[in-house]
């Protein structure tokens, strides 16, 4: 869907007459005009933070009058930019990569495709290749060359059902993508998911979801489920609803020639920030400097450095900082899901799925919800010159020499990746009709579990501390990761000039 940006840049809407904070009060004496800002980590979230406060901060934004010196600095523990979003490069022809992480973006990604334009970045569209799901003994389904015969395969099979989730998944998208026209920023992920109609969506499991629009089980399951585990390594009794509706969300697949991580190394060298990477912080401290907060960040090797506001821009439980100093609110216990990658440069075995055919295997097998299903996925991700291919092997548990003897005939390279890739996208449940749908049991749980996650739903969770993964319980992608960073830059924008919105500029 294309969007259409709204009017230019309105003068009188830059230069309020007080500062104040989005809720329309006045800035207390402690929350003065940020100068400087530290962003810990260079993945999705820290790169697009960076990207967007330098240019909030500059013409056409903002009137030369108002501008304030300023200074980014990106702290990263890697010694690499992208967070989850990496690659490996194939032994013998290393301009061959292959994603490790974070792999496909799609059409209505827009911060992800208009980045990649800005950056002259060369997309390789994913339209060219085969998918099959398989139950452990057979393939439940596969692609045919003729569209024609694949929706007439589908309605055989399931049918209405791919069009009834069609009309929701649109739906759901085009919420999402009204966040794209707005100015205001969003002080919590409860406001966000409210102001675009997404919090009934994650009110409740993606299997209930789909009863509740009459859509079969056999789709749900032989279709939905197996777009759920493979992005994001969940059943639909395990997934909210808009986490199983974005997994359904990936026509117009791309991936950027040579590594997606390339988009974030292009927004980090367009901020003009100064990175820091293979460095691990210590601690951060908070003070007080001539009556205005400040935060000090010390290194392990010592080295320390003043700024005026922190951005949390990595899963908390991975950061490893010490942070009571900020005397954070309490925090709620976000469970990650770990998936392992496995690669393999070999040839794979067709007698492992009992192919006999003299077509080639397809490009892309799936795998339903099987006690006799052995991995998630197997997707090929380049063929070489030699007529091996790498392919890709998501599963649950880690994948041992044992099952790659019986799925490859050869292999000549493996390498094994464990992620914690996304956090276990649980229902919140919302609304007093949601409420009363569960037994008491579950009514406990989900209580605890809103007190825990309405505790931690502000983005800046302290004045002056700003955490860009509040949002990932919502929804997990490159790109969402990119819309919270935005809104980061928009609240720490507010710091400058007290209320003023970022408006979206006439392409």
């Amino acid at each position: 869907m294309k969007i259409d940006f709204l009017s230019k840049i309105i003068s009188s809407y830059l230069a309020p007459a007080a500062q104040l904070l989005s809720s329309g009060h006045g800035l207390p004496s402690e929350l003065a005009p940020v100068k400087s800002v530290a962003i810990i980590g260079a993945g999705a979230a820290g790169a697009s933070t960076a990207y967007y406060l330098e240019q909030y901060l500059h013409e056409p934004y903002i009137p030369k009058h108002l501008q304030y010196n300023h200074a980014i600095t990106i702290y990263e523990l890697n010694e690499r930019i992208g967070g989850r979003c990496a690659v490996y490069r194939v032994p013998g022809q290393t301009d061959k990569v292959v994603e490790a992480g974070a792999s496909i973006f799609v059409k209505v990604n827009l911060n992800l495709m208009d980045a990649a334009k800005a950056f002259d970045l060369k997309l390789r569209k994913l339209d060219d290749e085969d998918l099959a799901i398989w139950d452990g003994q057979r393939f439940v389904y596969q692609d045919h060359p003729s569209r024609l015969w694949n929706i007439a395969r589908a309605l055989w099979r399931w049918g209405y059902a791919p069009f009834k989730v069609r009309g929701v998944v649109n739906k759901a998208v085009n919420n999402l993508l009204a966040s794209y026209k707005t100015t205001e920023p969003f002080e919590s992920v409860q406001a966000f998911a409210s102001r675009f109609k997404l919090d009934k969506l994650v009110s409740v499991h993606s299997d209930r979801l789909l009863k509740d629009h009459g859509v079969h089980d056999s789709f749900s399951r032989e279709i939905f489920e197996v777009a759920s585990r493979v992005n994001y390594g969940s059943n639909l009794d395990e997934i909210h609803g808009l986490g199983g509706l974005v997994s359904m969300a990936a026509d117009g697949a791309y991936q950027v020639v040579g590594g997606n991580f390339q988009i974030f190394e292009g927004m980090i060298a367009n901020s003009h920030a100064s990175v820091k990477l293979g460095t691990k912080i210590a601690r951060i401290t908070r003070f007080k400097e001539g009556g205005e907060t400040k935060f000090e960040v010390t290194t392990t090797t010592g080295s320390k450095q003043t700024f005026d506001a922190i951005v949390l821009a990595a899963p908390l439980h991975l950061l490893g900082i010490d942070l009571s100093s900020l005397d954070l609110p309490p925090q709620p216990h976000v469970d990650y899901r770990t998936i392992h990658a496995t690669f393999v440069k070999g040839r794979v075995n067709p007698s492992y799925f009992n192919w006999t055919s003299n077509a080639k295997l397809p490009t892309h097998i799936l795998t339903v919800n099987s006690n006799t299903t052995e991995f998630t996925s197997l997707s090929v991700q380049t063929t070489l010159d030699t007529g091996e291919t790498v392919t890709k092997l998501f599963s649950h548990a880690p994948i041992e020499d044992e099952l790659l003897n019986r799925l490859y005939t050869t292999r000549t390279w493996v390498r094994r990746k464990a992620w914690q890739a996304y956090p276990k996208l649980k229902p919140m449940p919302t609304t007093a009709d949601d409420l009363a749908a569960l037994t008491p049991e579950e009514k406990q749980e989900v209580k605890e579990e809103q007190r825990s996650r309405e505790a931690w739903g502000q983005v800046e969770v302290v004045p002056g501390v700003f955490y860009v993964n509040s949002f990932e319980p919502l929804i997990s992608t490159m790109e969402t990761e990119t819309l919270a960073g935005k809104n980061t830059a928009r609240l720490i924008r507010n710091r400058f000039l007290g209320y003023c919105p970022v408006p979206i500029l006439q392409k």
